[in-house]
C-alpha cells in the first residue's frame, strides 16, 4: 500500500530514504531534511519530493512520519529554552497515523501511543538492527584503516561485547585478517562467540589482556574500561568507541594514558546512507 510519508531531520540517511520511498511509490514530504549536517547532498536530484513549511504542515499531510536515528538526540538539539519539540510533535499527531524513529524515549512512545498513534522504534526490530550492525562494521573497519596506519593482517584486535553490532565488527576485522579476540559478559554469549570461532576473554580477564592488543573496539553502552583498565593497555593501543553514550570508556582519561581514541557515533550514516535508508524503508513496509 502506497502512502503519504513525511520525513523530518535526520542526516544523510534520511536523504537517501526520501529518494528509495519516492523510487518505491510512495508520495514524500520532508521538513528540515538533513539538518543535521547541514544540506541534503542529493536533495536537488528529486523530482517529487514534496516540502512542507512546518511540522505542523507536515502531520496534517502525511500518514506515516519518520524521524531520525537517534530520535533523543536530535530532540535535545531541537530544545529551545522551555520550548520542547516532543510537545509539538504530541500536539500535532493523530489517531491513526503511523512514527517510526530510532532510540525513541520510553515517556514520548507512551505519550504517542495515548493518542492512539502506532509507534515502531528501528532499534527494537531485529531484522533492522541486523543489517544495521552489518553497515556499522562495514564503517568500523573504514575508521580503524584510517586511524590505525598499519597493516590489519596480524594485529591483535579486542571486541567489547558481542551483540549485534559486536559479533558482525568481529566478523568484519577477521575477514581483514586481524586476530580478534571478543570480551564478554554473559555464558550465552562465550558459547555464540565460541561456536563462531573467536577467542574468549571476561572483563576480570582485561588487565591481563590488555598489553598485548592492538586494537580495542568498544560496543557496550557502560564504562567496562574504568580507570585501571585502561592504565594496563600499552601505549599507542587505539581505542575506538561504537556505542552509545556513556560508552565503554573515558575519551580523556584514555588519552592521558598515553592511548589513541576515536569515537565513531553515526557509522551507517556516514559511510553507508544509502544501505541505511534501504533497512528503514524495509522496516517502514514491514510494519
Amino acid at each position: 500500500m502506497k502512502a503519504k510519508i513525511g520525513i523530518f531531520g535526520g542526516d544523510d540517511r534520511h536523504c537517501y530514504l526520501a529518494n528509495e520511498l519516492i523510487l518505491r511509490g510512495h508520495e514524500v514530504w520532508v521538513w528540515e531534511l538533513g539538518n543535521e549536517r547541514g544540506a541534503c547532498p542529493i536533495l536537488s536530484e528529486f523530482q517529487k519530493v514534496k516540502p512542507a513549511k512546518t511540522f505542523s504542515q507536515l502531520a496534517e499531510v502525511c500518514q506515516v512520519l519518520a524521524g531520525p536515528v537517534p530520535f533523543s538526540k536530535y530532540l535535545a538539539a531541537k530544545e529551545k529554552g522551555n520550548e520542547k519539540f516532543q510537545n509539538t510533535l504530541c500536539a500535532h499527531v493523530r489517531a491513526g497515523q503511523h512514527f517510526f524513529a530510532g532510540g525513541i524515549p520510553g515517556e514520548l512512545k507512551s505519550a504517542l501511543e495515548g493518542k492512539g498513534v502506532l509507534v515502531t522504534d528501528y532499534l527494537t526490530r531485529d531484522s533492522f538492527l541486523e543489517r544495521n550492525a552489518q553497515l556499522t562494521a562495514q564503517g568500523c573497519v573504514a575508521e580503524v584503516i584510517r586511524a590505525y596506519k598499519k597493516r590489519l593482517r596480524h594485529a591483535k584486535v579486542l571486541v567489547a561485547g558481542f551483540g549485534f553490532c559486536g559479533r558482525e565488527i568481529a566478523r568484519t576485522m577477521r575477514g581483514v585478517g586481524a586476530e580478534v579476540t571478543v570480551c564478554v559478559r554473559r555464558m550465552q554469549s562465550a558459547w555464540e562467540a565460541y561456536e563462531a570461532g573467536f577467542s574468549i576473554a571476561y572483563y576480570e580477564q582485561l588487565n591481563d589482556l590488555l598489553p598485548g592488543v592492538d586494537i580495542v573496539i568498544n560496543t557496550v553502552p557502560v564504562q567496562v574500561f574504568p580507570e585501571n583498565r585502561l592504565k594496563s593497555a600499552k601505549a599507542g593501543t587505539l581505542f575506538v568507541e561504537i556505542a552509545s553514550a556513556p560508552g565503554g570508556f573515558s575519551p580523556e582519561m584514555a588519552e592521558s594514558f598515553g592511548l589513541r581514541v576515536i569515537l565513531c557515533p553515526g557509522l551507517p550514516g556516514k559511510y553507508v546512507p544509502a544501505g541505511a535508508a534501504e533497512a528503514m524503508a524495509d522496516c517502514m513496509e514491514e510494519v
